[in-house]
């Protein structure tokens, strides 16, 4: 079917994550799956800057904790006086050859360049899943709006001797009536598969009218170069508006005052257009429409290519949450994507399918197992992470910072998963887990390393000791 290329209220992203993110999933058909391997690629990239940072962290923590015993003395002995403190602490560390600013530098680069990595990633991730649920939505709206646009034909060709317009057959059988998309043609089928009426499946449905445009005083506008008026054009959306407002949801009659126009009755006068309460061979037509448009739409929801469920989450751009609904009220809808991303018409168009399609197969998007994920292996890591970084036998450094860290971390890795969407928290849960799968490796390179520096360390000790005998 051809798509909807031009016409998305949210234009396809193009930073440099959401490039790389389309890329790796043209080649492995899932943004899932392209969401791991480039996770696995970051991580492994990564792992030799991850492994520097902890050789530094070890080794500061190893020097605090031979330090800390004279710390704590003078901590005792000058801590009223916070300059004296200051100048002796630092006495310290300079007789041990240790600079804290010096030892803190690349793990402060480090942890820049990471926070740049999360955040950037996090933007690209929220993009693209602006992107695919306008996409998403988008799809479902024009599919609806050819229905609509079938429809119309029909019931206009109602006086005509057109035997392609069988509208007896149309509303007969509406609620036997099915739908396809075939090169280019939406079709009207009965199930036994007799075809009814067929017609170009719009991808725009912009059109010129035969108005033509007037100023602000009532004054005919006309080409500059041709002189010829200028006629009113009715964007794609206004178009479907129409649609709508014709068959499906009636639009009340205003006054000047903006109230709405009753009969003697007492009933809301409804513009002229809408005929869904016209009764056709017995039924509505509105009844008719809501019906087949309605099993047509839900068809093309369960089967859309641009379907986003994963195990228990149907719509992975949004969050994992039983707070979250796999299909938007409007006003969720406009939230994700932003006002400025939809026309003044789209209200009436979304709320005339979209609360339908809710109703039918709509449901929580998910039960915090992510988030859960998130918290559980952001604590793993962090736990692994301190019981490896000193060896057996060692004295360990009081780190004051170190339960706030478990606490906090998981803690913010939770909360990005509860409120995100599910993408960039499976980002999240993947890089963590594959962050410990490589801690032994890391902690293996270290301790190699840590051997090495040690054998040098002793046999300089040794020729000196030999030199000065001699």
């Amino acid at each position: 079917m051809a798509f909807i290329t031009g016409l998305l209220s949210v234009s396809q992203p193009t930073g440099v994550w959401e490039s790389i993110i389309k890329a790796f999933e043209a080649g492995v058909g899932s943004y899932i799956l392209a969401i791991v391997l480039i996770t696995l690629i970051i991580k492994i990239i990564w792992a030799p800057f991850e492994t520097i940072n902890k050789k530094i962290n070890k080794k500061n923590m190893r020097i605090q904790a031979t330090l800390q015993p004279e710390l704590e003395k003078i901590k005792a002995r000058y801590g009223a006086d916070r300059n004296l403190l200051n100048q002796k602490t630092q006495e310290l560390y300079k007789k041990h050859n240790y600079s804290m600013m010096g030892s803190c530098l690349f793990m402060l680069v480090f942890l820049a360049l990471n926070l740049t990595i999360f955040f950037t990633l996090f933007a690209g991730i929220n993009s693209m899943a602006d992107y695919k649920i306008s996409q998403q939505y988008d799809y479902l709206k024009y599919n609806y709006a050819n229905v609509l646009n079938l429809t119309d034909i029909v019931y206009e060709a109602n006086n005509d001797d057109n035997e392609l317009n069988d509208i007896e057959g149309y509303f007969e059988n509406y609620n036997d009536l099915k739908f396809e998309v075939i090169d280019g043609q939406i079709i009207a089928k009965l199930s036994s598969g007799e075809e009814i009426v067929r017609t170009e499946y719009k991808t725009d449905f912009l059109y010129t009218s035969d108005q033509n445009q007037t100023d602000e005083n009532g004054n005919i506008i006309t080409d500059e170069t041709t002189g010829e008026p200028l006629k009113i054009v009715i964007s794609s959306d206004q178009a479907i508006y129409n649609l709508v407002t014709k068959f499906v949801s009636p639009q009340p009659k205003l006054n000047e005052n903006g109230e709405q126009i009753k009969d003697e009755n007492g009933n809301v006068v409804y513009e002229e257009r809408y005929v869904g309460g016209q009764t056709i061979l017995d039924v509505t037509v509105k009844q008719a429409v809501d019906e087949f448009s309605s099993k047509f739409i839900v068809e093309q929801y369960e089967n859309s290519p641009e379907s986003s469920n994963f195990l228990w989450i149907e719509n992975y751009w949004i969050a994992d949450s039983p707070f979250k609904n796999s299909i938007f009220t409007y006003d969720q809808f406009v939230s994700e994507i932003g006002s400025n991303n939809v026309s003044e018409y789209e209200k009436t168009i979304y709320d005339s399918f979209m609360v339908s399609l809710n109703d039918q197969v709509g449901r929580v998007n998910g039960y915090f197992i992510l988030a859960i994920l998130s918290v559980a292996v952001s604590m793993l890591a962090i736990w692994i992470g301190n019981i490896t970084t000193r060896k057996k036998g060692e004295p360990k450094a009081k780190a004051p910072g170190s339960k706030v860290m478990m606490i906090v971390m998981p803690l913010i890795m939770g909360i990005f998963a509860i409120f995100y969407n599910s993408v960039f928290a499976i980002y999240m849960v993947t890089s963590q887990v594959i962050g410990v799968a490589l801690t032994p490796l890391e902690n293996l390179i270290i301790n190699k390393w840590d051997a090495h520096q040690e054998k040098k360390e002793e046999e300089k000790r040794k020729s000196v000791v030999e030199y000065r005998r001699k």
